[in-house]
């Protein structure tokens, strides 16, 4: 008798993922590595990867949980939860770095697959508590740079019974791809805080470049009349050549501080 059901593709492991799916996955892989070529819109790009992963699992919620390095902190920058109110709690929520399967999961470098963490000695009850989820079921893989993990990525309550290896594959690969999108823009927004740092500072040095021009010509005009000096000498007296020295140069600095001359920030970083 004839089946309808799609044709599967047999993992390491014996169990199947149906064809679409395998192509969903890639698919998401594609549209990730394609935003981070643009890099328009990163809140709106890791929103949605983290959507459609946990489409593609048919979890309750899929999230990044970055380290804050100074206070030793993990944090919610970004979640995707079936009720919108966990994700209203999440972006609130703090809780040690070595803490939960996540601080495991980043202190260790192993993505894990957890079918009960009721049953698991590391699963840290404190986000649950804070936000009224109750998680079952965790698969979670840690964000790699070159500079050290930054993070992990979690998919909470996955559904179906044949999750394994393959599937901890996809979510670390995805890691990896959302790993370099979160260390793009981390890398931006520093660059972007230098950046101001550097227009405030050619914006005070033009100001008082120009306060010091204006007294100079100010001073050559009084010294150049109060010698009864003809009119005519007064372009060529020292002071009056500085003087537009540094208007000259204090206007440009001004200007360079205002982005007249160059971009107020890189092209395409309109997000971090």
């Amino acid at each position: 008798m004839a089946s309808n059901a799609p044709p599967r593709v047999l993992c390491a492991e014996g169990h199947g993922l149906t064809m679409a799916s395998v192509g969903e996955r890639l698919h998401l892989l594609y549209e990730l590595n394609r935003g981070l070529t643009s890099f328009t819109d990163m809140d709106g790009l890791l929103r949605y990867v983290t959507d459609r992963a946990r489409e593609l699992f048919n979890a309750e919620g899929c999230a990044l949980l970055l380290l804050d390095r100074q206070r030793g902190e993990f944090y919610f920058p970004v979640a995707s939860e079936r009720k919108k109110v966990h994700e209203i709690r999440l972006a609130t929520v703090r809780f040690p770095a070595d803490r939960g399967i996540a601080g495991w999961v980043l202190a260790h470098d192993e993505a894990v697959l957890i079918d009960d963490v009721s049953k698991d000695a590391r699963f840290f009850a404190g986000v649950d508590a804070r936000t009224d989820m109750t998680t079952r079921r965790l698969l979670c893989a840690p964000l790699r740079t070159r500079s050290g993990n930054i993070g992990v990525i979690e998919v909470v309550n996955p559904a179906g019974e044949g999750l394994g290896r393959t599937d901890l594959e996809f979510l670390e690969t995805l890691a990896g791809d959302v790993a370099q999108a979160c260390e793009r823009a981390l890398l931006y927004d520093g660059l972007r805080g230098e950046v101001l740092g550097l227009r405030h500072a050619c914006r005070v040095a033009g100001l008082c470049l120009m306060a010091v021009g204006v007294l100079l010509l100010l001073g050559a005009i009084v010294g150049h009349l109060a010698w009864a000096s003809p009119l005519e000498e007064l372009p060529r007296r020292p002071g009056v050549l500085m003087g537009l020295v540094g208007l000259v140069s204090g206007g440009l600095l001004v200007c360079v501080a205002r982005g007249w001359f160059v971009p107020a920030q890189p092209a395409g970083l309109t997000s971090s």
